[in-house]
This record gives C-alpha cells, sequence and structure tokens, in this order.
C-alpha cells in the first residue's frame, strides 16, 4: 500500500495517494500535539495560575463571550450606580427640599439618632478596610482640635458664641445653632467613610439628599443627579472630566478638545485643563466687563467639547450673560457647565430678595451641569461642595469603574476614594438647620452690606466700581490717574491691618473686596479707603 501512494504521488495523483479522511487525522493530531504542547510550556513557566489565566484568555476570543461578559459588567455597574442615587428628587410633595424654614436643634438630634441606630458600630470589629481609630482619649483630643479650627473656638468661646456678644450682624440665633448642629453631625460621622455607599448607608442618604436640595435650589427637574465633593475645585475637575470621557465616546473623531470660556473663568478650570489634556479658548470682555458674546461664538470650532459660564465671576462679581450662552449650547449640540461655587448659595436668595439677578441655572434649557460650594455661603463646614447634573445619561461619563481587580468591582463617583463622612453628615445638617429663611436672611443682610460698601465706595473721589456685580463681590477701580488704586490696597493690607479678603490683580488694574461678612466695618473700610 506505501509503495502504490508513493507510485501515486510520482504520478501526480496526490488526491488519490492521500485521501480526505487521512489529511483529517494528520491535521487533528498534529494540532493537538502542538496545543500540548504550548499548555505544557505554560504550566511549566507560569503555573497552574497562568495556566488559568491563558485558557480563559482563549476562552473570551471565542464568538460571543465577550459581549456576554460585557453584560454582566454592565449589570454591576448599574447596581453600583443604584448604591449611589438611594432616590432621586421628584417635583410636587414629598421632594426633597431644602426646608422653608431651618428644623430646630431638637428635631435634628432624633433624626441624628435614627441614623446611627442603622450603622454598624465600626468598633464591634464587623466592618473591614474602612474605618481606622480607636475610641479612646485620642479620639477625642481630635474632636477637640477639629472644634478648635472649625469654630474659632477659644478658651470655650464659638464663633456662635461670639456672635452673641455682638460682635457679627448677622442674627447670632441662626450662627449659634448652625454651629452646634454642624459640630454634632460632624462628631457622629466623624471617622466614617463613603468610599463604599453600602458600608454606611446614612451618608448614601445624606449625600442623595444633599443633591437633590442643591438641585432643586437651582431649578433641576426630576432627573437632577450629582456628586458631593471637597470643594469647588474637585467639582471643577469632575465636571470636565465628565465631558472630556463624554466626548471620546460620543465624537471620537476629535483628537484635540477644546473648551470655550470667558476670560474670567475660575484657574480650576485651566488645572483640569491640564490635567486632561485640553485646550481652553478665552474670550475676552467688552467695555462693560461682560463677555462678548459674539466673540465667544465665532470661538467655537468643530473641537469644541464644552461651553463654560459663571455665575458669578470671581473678577468683577457679575453673571456672565448664560442666557445667550444658553441659547448657543442649544444651537450648537454642545454642553454648557454653570461655576456657581462662589454664587450657588447666595444668587437664589437675592433673587428672592428682589435684586435684580440674570438667569442662571437649570430654568436655562442649555444648561446641563452646575458645581455649588456648600462651604461658602451655603455656610458649610470646609471640603465641601457640589456637582450637578441635568440626568444621569451625562453623570455616568463621571464614574470610574474597575472590573479586571481581584479585589472585585471597584467604583469611585468623583477623584477621591475615601471620602469623609463628616463632612457629608455637616453639610445635610447645615441646609437643614438654615432653610430657606435662614439662607434669606444671611443673604439679606450681606446685600445690605454690600450696597453700603458700593455707595460709600462710589462717593470717594477718583474710585469707581467696575460694572454692575450682581451679589456680594466686586472690584474699584482708580478714575484718577494720580490715584495709584495698587497703592490704596497695600496700604490698607500693611498698614490698616485689613484682612477682608483683598486682592489685588495688577495686570487688569483693579482690586476686588470679596466675601465682605460684618456691617459694622462698612463705615471703617470706606473711610480706610479714603484715607490711604
Amino acid at each position: 500500500h506505501a509503495t502504490k501512494i508513493f507510485t501515486d504521488i510520482s504520478a501526480g495523483k496526490m488526491a488519490e495517494a492521500l485521501p480526505l479522511s487521512f489529511l483529517y487525522r494528520f491535521l487533528r493530531d498534529a494540532i493537538f500535539a502542538l496545543f500540548l504542547a504550548v499548555v505544557v510550556c505554560v504550566a511549566v513557566r507560569e503555573g497552574g495560575a497562568g495556566l488559568l489565566r491563558r485558557c480563559i484568555e482563549v476562552v473570551k476570543l471565542l464568538p460571543g463571550v465577550e459581549t456576554l461578559l460585557l453584560l454582566v459588567l454592565r449589570r454591576e455597574v448599574r447596581g453600583y450606580l443604584k448604591q449611589i442615587d438611594q432616590k432621586r428628587p421628584t417635583p410636587g410633595p414629598g421632594a426633597v427640599v431644602i426646608p422653608e424654614k431651618g428644623l430646630s436643634q431638637e428635631e435634628l438630634l432624633e433624626e441624628l439618632k435614627q441614623k446611627k441606630k442603622v450603622e454598624v458600630d465600626p468598633h464591634t470589629g464587623k466592618i473591614f478596610a474602612y474605618v481606622y481609630t480607636s475610641e479612646d482619649e485620642r479620639f477625642h483630643c481630635l474632636e477637640k482640635v477639629f472644634d478648635m479650627f472649625e469654630f474659632d473656638k477659644e478658651e470655650g468661646e464659638s464663633i456662635a458664641e461670639k456672635a452673641v456678644k455682638g460682635r457679627a450682624e448677622i442674627d447670632p440665633e441662626i450662627l449659634a445653632k448652625k454651629d452646634a448642629v454642624v459640630r454634632m453631625f460632624y462628631h457622629a460621622f466623624m471617622h466614617e467613610n463613603a468610599l463604599n455607599p453600602m458600608v454606611f448607608p446614612s451618608l448614601r442618604q445624606f449625600e442623595t439628599e444633599i443633591v437633590a436640595m442643591v438641585g432643586s435650589m437651582l431649578h433641576g427637574g426630576r432627573g437632577i443627579v450629582g456628586t458631593l465633593t471637597s470643594g469647588g475645585t474637585e467639582s471643577i475637575l469632575m465636571a470636565v472630566k465628565t465631558y472630556r470621557d463624554r466626548a471620546r465616546h460620543l465624537f471620537p473623531s476629535i483628537k484635540d478638545p477644546e473648551i470655550v470660556a470667558p476670560i474670567t473663568i475660575h484657574p480650576a478650570f485651566e488645572k483640569a485643563a491640564g490635567y486632561f489634556d485640553i485646550k481652553i479658548v478665552h474670550v475676552a470682555l467688552g467695555k462693560d466687563y461682560k463677555v462678548n458674546v459674539d466673540a465667544y461664538k465665532k470661538a467655537i470650532t468643530p473641537n469644541t467639547i464644552l461651553l463654560l459660564a459663571s455665575a458669578p465671576e470671581y473678577c468683577y462679581g457679575m453673571v456672565d450673560p448664560i442666557q445667550q450662552i444658553s441659547e448657543l449650547a442649544v444651537t450648537r449640540g454642545l454642553p454648557l457647565h454653570v461655576d456657581a461655587c462662589f454664587g450657588g448659595f447666595m444668587l437664589p436668595w437675592v433673587e428672592k430678595l428682589g435684586y435684580d439677578v440674570p438667569v442662571f441655572d437649570f430654568r436655562l434649557p442649555g444648561v446641563t451641569s452646575m458645581s455649588a460650594d456648600v462651604h461658602k455661603y451655603g455656610l458649610g463646614i470646609k471640603g465641601s461642595s457640589v456637582v450637578v447634573y441635568r440626568d444621569a445619561d451625562i453623570r455616568r461619563y463621571q464614574i470610574f469603574t474597575y472590573a479586571e481587580w481581584p479585589g472585585g468591582l471597584y467604583g469611585s463617583p468623583s477623584m477621591a476614594g475615601t471620602r469623609p463622612g463628616g463632612n457629608i453628615a455637616s453639610s445635610w445638617a447645615v441646609l437643614k438647620v438654615m432653610g430657606e429663611e435662614g439662607y434669606m436672611e444671611v443673604a439679606r443682610r450681606l446685600m445690605e452690606i454690600t450696597q453700603s460698601m458700593k455707595e460709600g465706595i462710589g462717593a470717594i473721589e477718583g474710585l469707581c466700581i467696575c460694572g454692575s456685580p450682581h451679589m456680594t463681590a466686586f472690584s474699584i477701580a482708580s478714575t484718577d490717574p494720580k490715584v495709584d488704586i495698587f497703592a490704596v490696597a497695600d496700604v490698607m493690607e500693611t498698614k490698616g491691618k485689613w484682612s477682608l479678603g483683598l486682592r489685588v490683580l495688577r495686570q487688569r488694574n483693579f482690586s476686588i473686596i470679596n466675601d465682605l461678612k460684618k456691617g459694622s466695618l462698612v463705615c471703617k473700610v470706606i473711610s480706610g479707603v479714603n484715607f490711604h
């Protein structure tokens, strides 16, 4: 038979010499031998774990397996997002909003007791990896240190107690109640960690309700979502990161993404652009100190992924022409983020008091996200801000998830992993204890102070207020070439010992007086500027 095969091959009769069944068996045995050799080599070089990993990689190459795995991962991510969003704000009765009148200390104490009942006490030893502390004298020492620096507590006297003695112009009862409640809630959650929303369910509920209250204050709709962050900069970072990733997903052809913003936009956006490799295209201001909308429109290019505006901007204290920018955003199909870190907790109340405030929030259809700092005019402790989005479809680009870690699915809604529970709890508490009534009172008093200062500065020959500020910040400029406004600022800071948030932007030839909270100083500041 072998002689016949050889003869057939010599005669060119290959098909007759090697039947298909013989070729099939030969290839099968060769492939099996090669596979066995590879398996042995991998097992020798990488061990059993390496062999198992290689096998899984091969299985993932099979048709349909990758799609099935993606479906499983998406289900896990959706589950994580549900953990973050315990419930969303809904319009009408039962909506989570800032109460019209602030809750009493007794009501909030009872609320705190109920919240702590559902928490697992870390000192029982049943929580791993999230809390690192001990209940001893060192623990209570931390509480005292916190009180000393957060509440300016000296010899048993807090800011609120000083206010009672007449050293502050805002209603002392409001400050006293706020300080007491904020301290109580911070102490109760000082060492809790919001890294895993399932471990401390109270923190999850606090954060969800904070977002709901802020969203309602800014006229957000049913789908408003967001995250509590460590401050305005992190809120800004998260917004820029969100829109960068959104553009990568929806518009992969954009290789050099750009953001259009007024020149007065906060420098934190420059930091975000540097971190996330984005170019910011700045638009100049007009003679009225407002951004030129026509120039803003011309700055938009096919590479633009986001529009920015401020409410208000820090430099002159004016709200950008957000209504016109919103129209641009709708027309061009671009998202618009409004930076209200400074004014988010002031402008809504200033508007209700009857002052002229342009529409700046989610009432405008082009506004897709906003940032507002609880630790500014929300009167919360430092390290608390909120970034809110019109809907979850936008916010999903902010979330980071990683499924390849042997420890399981890792998810994080913001830059930070560990997030201090005390900040979250006390931020919720301050919104509840202040209420609209408390915030209105603070806004009323601060606007009266601001108006008095503006009138006083305007009455000084050689000085003027830049533009038409909408809130509690304004810029002073010199109209007399003989008056050097920088020299005035320098003397006030050094000789007059003023520490009122006075900042001088020398390249712009003006200075800013910002966050003026003590009305009894108005005449002194005015006379100080006039004298110097």
